[in-house]
């Protein structure tokens, strides 16, 4: 089938669904999606439009010099495209989703009138200079394109999928992969990422192309130019074939054990193998990590779900000649932050995951089908006492996080091209999917945000090709892997304040930097050098995630800020901070709490499985109840199935940034001694005026903030894993549209405009 064909097919699904009428409104009646054949089809589609309404939702950032339903080789000056394409775009007359998502163009449709678009151009393609280079890449509203111009293309070497516990769930009317399983609930669909192949160029930032973030005047990078794809269509004179293969790897198990002692590696018991899984699980001995699925021209690489994020894993020990749990050797009087075993790093970079779960005890003697002992619940001493002198078999765990490589071969072209894979993580689920990095940034306030997208590493240098394990994927000097690029514009630039985000990012700009490390990534080193990967995180990667979050000031990324649910307490490691604090509602109600026992909310858990802190009265005094932060364990609560994104899965960097300034404006009027505050209570308030206000000047909507001055001293409460504090202060701040009403301790409110 011809790719006009292909287009035509696609237009007569669509066109009763709403889409011509949308289109013809839009144009003035002047672009008309049914035709009775494809000549037809063609001489509309490619005409000169002398009507387009940018004003009309979803249309405001339409290329502004765009006059074409389908410009060749353009996908951003093309109508159709930007309409089927864009996530803001709706066949509806008020502009909003339809809940009918099959009246959404697929990724196969979209991915063939992509095709279509470049076939047009396919004989204006030089191919001086050019390389062959595998990209992630997407269509995105302006306020997230890599020049915030009008909506685009943006584009990485770098794609991050990231893992889940359910089959992925496309949403087209999001024009993206969601993180809700279609049936709701609390299980987490795995997020693919989608590549294509380009020819390209390399070249420095400016006519050649756009940087996210911007970038400086002696780097490189390589700009994608013509996609290519399959048939006689991609270019001129040429018959184009396409196939994509990848490689992944997890070794985390195994860097562990290949530490040497001296440096906090683990010595590995007698009779395992630490060169065969579970050790290390890659995509030629199980290749149970991530598959690739051909969507058109493109490819997903999609994380295989798992019933639980972690789980424990075995192996046949040849000394006992019987399958065993893996397990470590706790070392004596462990080096241990909050309860979990450290592994120091080597000059600032991660040899082996930054932490270890040591808190599931195993019967080395058992039979593998034994549950592993919980030491969460030991009783109060004998828990210290035990975490402290280590000397146990604690049960390792797996997770499906890993680096890869996706490559491309192509065949056809009668000439050899330098041919450049493209980088792959697959990362922990996000639990702020449209809250990016890169938007979060936009505040000056929240410091150590950085997104991946602007680190200068490169990929991991240990990774082999795809198509030749003797060769290495990636090169030393290709520190511009990971920016996040698209063409030039011209133009006022958009913010994101003001723009609803609905797709998903799988580019660099939605994930973090390397910071001690982040949430995604941590750098490494070998023989060739310094490089990204994701083995540096904690074994499994809950066991960073819960210290990850709780530092906010130490480690903020978009990342969720759960300080509070462990009392924002100083005598830990490092001070829990909140930088972006979370709702209430995010951190879960304990059954104590005073709006649950006044029945004005249900009891739940939060993200994590946790509840968050509250303030309660035991025998006349006023405390607050936390979670002990060195009970806490994302393991255990991974395998009860209680780590969850759907309690913020709708969270946008707006939200995050405004609830930052409202943080910003209490700490500015609150008399506090910091090293003692706890952040106790974040509700977000509609209107003021009904709210029960402080003070009746206060106005519009916001946010109550209230904290608590607490003693140093904890108190043991009838839960193992939560403590008390007496409050010596309470202090309560309102913040609303035009100002704040707050009283320090037990002064009057007063009201002060911001």
């Amino acid at each position: 089938m011809s790719l006009i064909d292909e287009v035509k097919n696609i237009c007569d699904r669509l066109a009763p669904l709403g889409w011509r009428d949308l289109l013809l409104v839009i144009t003035g009646g002047d672009l008309d999606i049914s035709q009775p054949n494809v000549d037809k089809l063609e001489a509309i589609l490619t005409k000169t439009l002398t009507t387009i309404d940018r004003t009309k939702k979803g249309f405001e950032d339409f290329h502004p010099a765009a006059i074409q339903a389908i410009a060749a080789g353009r996908p951003a000056h093309s109508l159709l495209y930007h309409a089927l394409a864009s996530s803001q775009v709706h066949p509806t007359v008020d502009g909003m989703p339809l809940q009918n998502l099959a009246h959404y163009p697929s990724l196969e449709e979209l991915d063939a009138i992509e095709n279509y678009i470049y076939s047009l151009a396919a004989d204006q393609v030089d191919l001086t200079d050019t390389v062959i280079a595998v990209f992630a890449y997407q269509y995105r509203e302006a306020s997230r394109t890599s020049h915030l111009r009008h909506a685009d293309f943006v584009y990485s070497r770098t794609g991050v999928a990231r893992v889940g516990t359910a089959e992925p769930q496309y949403n087209s009317s999001r024009r993206s992969f969601w993180t809700i399983p279609g049936n709701g609930g609390d299980a987490i669909a795995v997020l693919p990422a989608r590549y294509g192949v380009f020819l390209a160029r390399r070249a420095k930032a400016g006519a050649a192309g756009s940087v996210q973030g911007g970038s400086s005047l002696d780097e490189n990078f390589v700009f994608p130019i013509h996609k290519l794809f399959a048939g006689h269509g991609c270019l001129k004179d040429k018959n184009i074939e396409v196939s994509f293969l990848e490689f992944h790897c997890n070794e985390k198990l195994r860097k562990l054990h290949q530490l040497p002692k001296k440096d906090g590696g683990l010595p590995v018991p007698v009779g395992f193998d630490i060169n065969k899984p579970p050790y290390v699980r890659d995509s030629d001995n199980g290749n149970n990590l991530v598959s690739l699925k051909p969507t058109g021209s493109s490819v997903l690489v999609i994380p295989k779900p798992a019933s639980t994020l972690v789980r424990t894993a075995s192996q046949h020990n040849t000394v006992s000649g019987t399958d065993q749990i893996v397990y470590f050797i706790v070392p004596p009087a462990p080096r241990i932050t909050t309860s979990t075993l450290e592994i120091p790093a080597s000059n600032g970079n991660r040899l082996a995951p930054e932490y270890v779960n040591m808190r599931h005890q195993v019967d080395a003697a058992a039979p593998v089908s034994q549950l592993p002992k919980d030491l969460n619940n030991l009783a109060p001493g004998k828990f210290e006492t035990t975490m402290a002198k280590g000397g146990y078999a604690a049960a390792h765990f797996i997770d499906d996080s890993c680096d890869g490589c996706i490559e491309a071969t192509v065949k056809g072209l009668a000439i050899e091209f330098e041919n450049l894979p493209a980088f792959s993580l697959v990362t922990a689920p996000d639990f702020f999917p449209l809250a990016d990095q890169l938007e979060v940034e936009a505040d000056p306030t929240v410091v150590r945000v950085r997104p991946l997208s602007k680190g200068r590493l490169p990929a991991n240098l240990s990774l082999p090709r795809p198509s030749d394990r003797n060769a290495f994927a990636f090169e030393v000097g290709d520190s511009t892997i990971t920016a996040v690029i698209g063409p030039n514009a011209v133009g006022p630039a958009t913010t994101v304040i003001g723009h609803l985000n609905r797709a998903i990012s799988f580019l660099p700009d939605a994930a973090s930097d390397v910071f001690a490390p982040g949430w995604d990534t941590s750098r490494s080193s070998n023989e060739r050098g310094n490089f990204l990967t994701s083995l540096g995180l904690g074994s499994p990667f809950p066991e960073d995630a819960k210290l990850c979050a709780a530092i906010g000031s130490f480690w903020p990324a978009v990342a969720p800020d759960n300080g509070r649910t462990f009392g924002n307490e100083q005598d830990v490691d490092i001070p829990l901070v909140n930088q972006l604090p979370m709702l209430d509602e995010e951190l879960g109600f304990h059954p104590g709490h005073e709006r649950v026992r006044v029945g004005e909310v249900n009891s739940y858990r939060g993200w994590d499985g946790e509840y968050g802190p509250f303030f309660e009265k035991v025998d006349g005094n006023l405390y607050v109840n936390y979670v002990a932060i060195e009970r806490s364990d994302y393991v255990s609560q991974a395998l009860a199935g209680r780590i969850r994104v759907s309690l913020t899965s709708e969270v946008q960097s707006e939200d995050l940034i405004t609830r930052r300034q409202a943080l910003n404006a209490c700490n500015g009027v609150l008399r506090t001694v910091a090293e003692n505050v706890c952040l106790v209570t974040v509700r977000k308030i509609d209107d003021w005026a009904s709210a029960g206000r402080g003070r009746p000047e206060l106005v519009g909507s916001g946010f109550l903030m209230e904290f608590a001055e607490l003693t140093s001293k904890r108190v043991a409460t009838a839960e193992l894993g939560r403590v008390r504090k007496i409050v010596s202060k309470h202090h309560i701040c309102q913040v609303g549209s035009n100002g704040i009403a707050y009283k320090n301790g037990s002064e009057d409110f007063i009201f002060k405009l911001i």
